[in-house]
């Protein structure tokens, strides 16, 4: 396979994650599917990739992914110039790091999971309903799919209006998990459940916990595959679960 090849590959796969934030340059992406086939062509790739106050600016060179790294450039209204240069500065050793391999979705997972951290710690110190709570509820819902960007963005937006913490689990099956009070628990599954869905179940429910396993909300990928690269590794999230010592709501999600 061609590097040009391995770019639209790895561009394509974000597209079909990121629908929403991801933006390709359409020359570049022309010029680089003309030229996929020929070994001795290689084009350079832009793409940006926005979220609410920040974009991030890629340059796929040349030689990336063999022997180049990727390029990024981030603009963050919300953060002081020099937070930004060392989110920047770990990005792009994050892409020197990786040179000879694809690295674009760890280097936009960095990005999302220090905005998410950023709300997380802003939801601490400004939310009304108070994030340290004596009694923890845990929930745990299977879904057919979870597709929908307005969903995920939504349910992204309620667990920091709401102090929860836990995870979404894109693509076919999904899988949400949220943990925090009683009451708020309840209500993020009032709010879920009056969305449209083909399936969701609330699989398990663990009351008085002592604490939390998770200290942020925020989405999880493992190794996306299948024909239109909606299917996780569920290996991988077996492991993660084992690895927060949750191991057990594997077979209780799944019925194995």
């Amino acid at each position: 396979m061609t590097s040009t090849q391995r770019k639209l590959d790895e561009v394509e796969l974000l597209l079909s994650i990121y629908p929403d934030y991801v933006n390709v340059d359409k020359e570049d992406f022309a010029r680089c599917s003309a030229l996929a086939v020929l070994p001795e062509e290689h084009p350079i790739l832009r793409l940006e990739f926005h979220l609410p106050a920040i974009k991030l600016s890629i340059t796929l060179p040349s030689g990336y992914p063999e022997n180049e790294a990727a390029e990024c450039r981030i603009d963050w209204s919300l953060l002081s110039t020099e937070s930004q240069r060392s989110l920047l500065n770990e990005a792009l050793e994050l892409a020197e790091t990786a040179v000879g391999e694809e690295c674009l979705l760890n280097m936009l997972n960095k990005i999302i999971e220090h905005a998410e951290s950023q709300d997380t710690e802003k939801c601490r110190s400004e939310a009304k309903v108070p994030c340290e709570i004596i009694t923890l509820n845990r929930m745990w819902y299977y879904a057919h799919h979870i597709y929908s960007r307005e969903k995920r963005t939504n349910m992204s937006k309620w667990s920091r209006e709401l102090c929860l913490t836990g995870f979404i689990l894109p693509g076919k099956p999904g899988v949400i998990c949220i943990e925090g009070s009683v009451a708020n628990c309840r209500e993020f599954n009032v709010r879920v459940r009056a969305m449209n869905w083909q399936l969701l179940k609330l699989q398990h429910e663990e009351n008085n916990l002592a604490d939390r396993r998770f200290s942020d909300f925020r989405e999880m990928i493992f190794d996306v595959h299948g024909r239109a690269n909606t299917h996780q590794d569920l290996g991988q999230f077996r492991t993660f679960l084992e690895e927060q010592k949750l191991g057990e709501i594997f077979s209780i999600l799944f019925k194995f």
